[in-house]
């Protein structure tokens, strides 16, 4: 039984030989929690806890150090599984017990009634208790932290429960489009390591506009849509341990249902499994682009030989992405429509530069910010630069890779 005198010496020397972490606005219990706790203006009884697992399920273990009526020392011990940032604890006490001259048989488990302990910081917290007996009362306690972990670096977020001999690891999720606003995608990212653990949802191509992005069913932040060069688009990130411009990440996403939301309405939705998926098919267009793969094609068209009007167009097939860009070089400067496969794809707007004129229309899936989706495939068709309705040059563009 911890005394008076023992726990204000452990908090000098806890003031003398550590600094106790900043407060975090959202947290998850995780190991950095254990040590010693206690209410600074009632110093003389307190609490242990352990972060600790039973099976699968991440369980505080907590050991109240206090007194029953009569002034007897008395242990409440209590277990029961971790919600964020509460626990609530089943606690019991025993009794038939004795000191050097013990017998497992004479010692009787009681049951107390419950415990709820909630942290509202790395340093601060509540214990709320509702005994069994009659004769104690209920109530709360605030609590402070005691000690701390040796090399502890507790920021509430889920980097605290992370292995200490995990691999890092990355995981890309493109979401499903519920078809509510067919044009738009979504996109999910988890990262771990040692040091961090980062997640982040981005979305394009919907109306602007606030969004609630929601995990496992609850609310997680906002996504506010903007507008940008070639479409709208917007992002949510979160850290831990959290950095300026982030959100703390006080959560863990993998194997949740997320969506995106505006009320009831789900506009993008994606489990967050184990590993990386592909996009989704993109939607319009003429069907779909060029697969993922291993794979370049380039042409180019020069009639008139070096220094006339020049096409060249380039495609590159990755394991997760396409890319698809036109250019058009010295002809004259003004807006210049083009065409593949006799479907118009955009608008290519030719200025002057050092040397001549020039102008690039790029497309790519998935879609980066200024670039147009890429919901067609040019392969083995004609690509056409149109003004004024009259064809200006044009090519045709490879159906098998040919560079190497």
């Amino acid at each position: 039984m911890r005394t008076s005198s023992h726990l204000r010496h452990a908090f000098l020397a806890m003031a003398l030989t550590g600094t106790l972490v900043g407060e975090a606005s959202a947290l998850t219990i995780t190991r950095e929690f254990a040590g010693s706790w206690f209410n600074p203006a009632q110093n003389g009884h307190g609490f242990n806890f352990e972060v600790v697992s039973s099976g699968s399920i991440k369980t505080l273990l907590g050991y109240w150090y206090t007194y029953d009526n009569a002034g007897n020392p008395t242990w409440v011990i209590g277990t029961g599984p971790v919600s964020g940032d509460t626990a609530h604890l089943a606690a019991w006490t025993s009794s038939g017990g004795s000191f050097n001259n013990f017998n497992a048989g004479n010692v009787q488990t009681i049951p107390w009634g419950s415990l709820t302990v909630r942290f509202t910081s790395c340093t601060q917290g509540t214990v709320a208790f509702d005994p069994i007996d009659p004769s104690l009362n209920n109530g709360s306690i605030p609590i402070s932290r005691l000690t701390i972990p040796y090399n502890s670096a507790c920021s509430g977020g889920v980097s605290g429960d992370t292995s200490a001999t995990a691999n890092a690891s990355e995981i890309v999720q493109f979401m499903s489009n519920t078809g509510v606003i067919p044009a738009a995608q979504g996109k999910l990212k988890f990262e771990e390591s040692i040091e961090r653990t980062e997640f982040s949802a981005e979305v394009e191509d919907l109306p602007t506009g606030t969004y609630s992005l929601v995990v496992d069913g609850f609310q997680r932040g906002s996504l506010q849509v903007v507008t940008v060069a070639g479409g709208t688009e917007a992002e949510l990130e979160f850290r831990s341990p959290v950095e300026p411009g982030k959100q703390l990440l006080d959560f863990d996403p993998r194997g949740k249902l997320v969506q995106v939301k505006q009320g009831s309405t789900v506009f993008l939705s994606a489990t967050l499994g184990s590993s990386s998926t592909t996009p989704p098919p993109p939607p319009g267009g003429d069907g779909s682009p060029p697969p993922f793969g291993n794979g370049e094609y380039e042409m180019s068209v020069e009639p008139g030989g070096n220094d006339g009007p020049e096409l060249k167009a380039r495609l590159r097939q990755g394991a997760s992405r396409v890319d698809f860009n036109v250019e058009l070089e010295d002809v004259p400067a003004g807006s210049y429509r083009l065409n593949v496969g006799g479907i118009d794809q955009g608008s290519i707007q030719v200025r002057a530069v050092a040397g001549g004129t020039e102008g690039e229309l790029e497309f790519s899936y998935p879609t980066d910010a200024g670039d147009l989706p890429l919901d067609f495939d040019p392969r083995g068709k004609f690509i056409d630069i149109l003004s004024g309705g009259q064809v200006v040059i044009s090519g045709l563009f490879p159906s098998t890779p040919n560079v190497n």
